[in-house]
Order: structure tokens, then C-alpha cells, then sequence
């Protein structure tokens, strides 16, 4: 009777023990609901890079990627966000504006548009550590863009709302975070 009794016993130490060394060399799993450091949008300068880097508007420039909001950028004076320190901008790459309905195109030769397009993709911050775990992060519109992690491989990606990021470019006033999507603003 007792051999009985050993064997569910025996069967559910088995699976705690394969579950838990499941989830111990599971790095993604393990993170849990904070699965990608600050520091992914706060990069420091390579060791052989200047430390003479261009402001935020001078590293969209220098960039064949960026041709696109970097033109709309400069038909825009009254963004005066992207001059200020720590100042974060989401950049929607050629590709990203490229890929954009008729309708929206349109509506970005309104220059009201245009300037409201381009502030919600302005965080006038560097992205801290409390606003990925709170989810998302102000922008200068004043709306907010979601933040949320996803699995690549053994390491995490970047999604802002509905765009996956890539790796950040750092500027002397801030940090240039490219994206594959244009950030729609939900008043638009």
C-alpha cells in the first residue's frame, strides 16, 4: 500500500523539479512583468565613438534611414522639443512613413497635423525605469505610448504601441529610438 503512495508523491516532485529548472535557465521567463532594463533607451556612447555626437535632429540627418522626418522635422519650427536636453524621439524610419495610408498622408499637409504627429513621437524625457514598468510614457502631445516587451530569441524586444524599436542611437541631447511604424495620435 505504501509503494502506492510513493508514486504520485515521487511523479510530483519530478515536475516541480523540471519546472523549476525550466524557469531557472529561462532568463525571459524568469524577468517576468519587467523584462527589458532602462538602459535599452538610455545607451551610453561606444568606447570609440566621439563624444562630440549630434544633437537629436543632427543624428536624423546623418542617417539615410530618417530622410522623411527629418524633411518634415525641418518644415516644422514650432517643435522646439527636440532642442531641449534628455529629450527622447521616436523615428519612424522611410520605410515606416512609406507604408502609410492615403488618408493619413493627406492629413500630415496640414501643418497642425503635422505638428501634432510629431510631438507624439517627442518624449521630452529619457525613458526611466518607472515608466517601462508602469507600461507606457508621456510624450510631448500629451498623450501617452504604451511600452511592452516581447521574446526574441533569448532576449526581449521593444514594441511602442504598435511599432517594434530598434536599437537606440545616442545623440549629445538625448537618444534617437528608431521604429518601423509612424505612431498614429489617437486624436488624429
Amino acid at each position: 500500500m505504501k509503494r502506492h503512495n510513493l508514486q504520485p508523491k515521487l511523479i510530483g516532485g519530478l515536475a516541480i523539479a523540471i519546472s523549476s529548472l525550466f524557469w531557472l535557465n529561462n532568463p525571459l521567463k524568469a524577468q517576468g512583468f519587467y523584462p527589458f532594463p532602462a538602459s535599452f533607451f538610455n545607451p551610453v556612447a561606444n568606447f570609440y565613438q566621439s563624444e562630440d555626437n549630434p544633437d537629436v535632429i543632427g543624428m536624423l540627418a546623418m542617417n539615410d534611414s530618417f530622410e522623411i522626418v527629418t524633411f518634415l522635422l525641418k518644415n516644422t519650427p514650432a517643435l522646439t522639443e527636440l532642442k531641449q536636453d534628455k529629450v527622447t524621439f521616436l523615428a519612424p524610419t522611410d520605410k515606416a512613413f512609406q507604408a502609410l495610408d492615403s488618408d493619413v498622408r493627406a492629413k500630415l499637409l496640414q501643418p497642425e497635423n503635422l505638428s501634432k504627429l510629431l510631438k507624439y513621437h517627442t518624449i521630452a524625457q529619457t525613458i526611466q525605469e518607472r515608466d517601462i514598468k508602469r507600461g507606457h510614457v508621456n510624450t510631448s502631445l500629451g498623450n501617452s505610448v504604451t511600452i511592452t516587451g516581447f521574446p526574441v530569441g533569448t532576449k526581449y524586444g521593444v514594441k511602442l504601441n504598435d511599432a517594434v524599436a530598434q536599437s537606440p542611437l545616442p545623440a549629445s541631447n538625448g537618444v534617437v529610438v528608431p521604429i518601423d511604424r509612424v505612431l498614429i495620435p489617437p486624436s488624429f
